[in-house]
This record gives structure tokens, sequence and C-alpha cells, in this order.
């Protein structure tokens, strides 16, 4: 009996695994080194313990391949007060301490939560305060990028909207700005 009590457990596990998996995302972060990203401008960026760690200073880390209309999730959490960083849409390669052309979707424990940068936007900062967790707990951001639509769900909830993206398509990317903080379970699903 213990046999086949293990089994089902056994079982259960793998059918919790595989839907985890999210039917058509793909893993954009490995969870061991940066292979398949790309340290821009003098980033701060490395990987450890299953996480991307940003360790301050400035620049990017960029995806490796451009992007047009897509899902993206991951997961974000903060060391300390106030650590500034961004999630970049549509970004261009080229760019001072950034991508020149972008959109940004503020990373940063602050009232600036899931603020759309780069194009107008309406935002329900204090539902997206309210959502914010404690520093070192696991805050998760879901950016749906159509066409000229951006809808950003921050712990669930939608907390911002834009129609105004016109930058058809670039790199996905994370900023460097001084913060300290960890990113992890970054994961895209490409739209037609």
């Amino acid at each position: 009996m213990l046999g086949r009590s293990f089994v089902c457990c056994f079982c259960a596990l793998l059918l919790s695994v595989s839907a985890a998996a999210e039917e058509g995302f793909t893993d954009l972060f490995n969870g061991e080194n940066l292979d398949g990203w790309h340290v821009m401008n003098g980033g701060k960026f490395s990987a450890a313990d299953g996480v991307i760690v940003l360790d301050g200073g400035r620049g990017w880390l960029r995806s490796g391949q451009q992007y047009a209309n897509f899902v993206l999730k991951l997961d974000v959490r903060w060391m300390k007060d106030k650590q500034d960083s961004g999630v970049f849409l549509r970004a261009s390669e080229e760019g001072g301490n950034w991508p020149k052309t972008r959109y940004e979707v503020q990373a940063e424990n602050s009232p600036r939560i899931a603020k759309i940068f780069g194009a107008s936007h309406k935002r329900d900062e204090e539902k997206a305060l309210n959502l914010l967790k404690a520093n070192e707990e696991w805050n998760s951001y879901e950016i749906k990028c159509d066409g000229t639509a951006c809808e950003v769900k921050f712990n669930g909830e939608v907390v911002a909207t834009s129609d105004a993206f016109k930058n058809p398509r670039g790199y996905i990317g994370l900023q460097g700005e001084g913060g300290q903080l960890q990113w992890r379970n970054i994961r895209i699903k490409e739209l037609p």
C-alpha cells in the first residue's frame, strides 16, 4: 500500500511540474548562467543559485533575439528599499547606459512600481503599491505586448495599460540603475 501511495504522489508531482512549464512559453533564463543574454554597457549582472543578480551599476542585460508580440512573465525581488531597475520592451541595441529606443516597465519598489516609460499609459498606483510585497519576497510581472497595446499585471492584477507602443519589435532587457535585486522564472510566449 505504501508503494502505491508513493507512485500516486510521484505522478501528482510530475503533473504539477509539467503544468508549471506553461504551454507555449519558452524560458529565457536557464537558471545557471547568462547564456542567451548579452551584458550591455558595463551592466553588473550575474547568475547564481537559479537567479539573475543585479548588483548596482548601470547598463542592461539584453535578450539574444528580438520580439514583436508576446507575453513575458518574470519574478523579481528587491534586497532593500527603493531599488531601481526596469524591464525593457522592444528595445534597440544601440544607446548609452540603456537602449536609445525602448519602452520600460518600472521595477523599483517605490510608488513608481509598474509605471510605463516611453508611451502614454494609465496606471493604478495605489493598487500597484498595495500589491507590492516586502523586501526579499518574490513579486511577479506578466507583461503582454500586442501591436500598439501593452498590459502590465503585477502580482496577478492588471495595474497599467497603454495603447501607444509604436515600435513594432525589439529586445527584452533588464535595466541596471544602481539597484540590488534578483530576477527568476523569465519566460516568454510569442503571439501571432
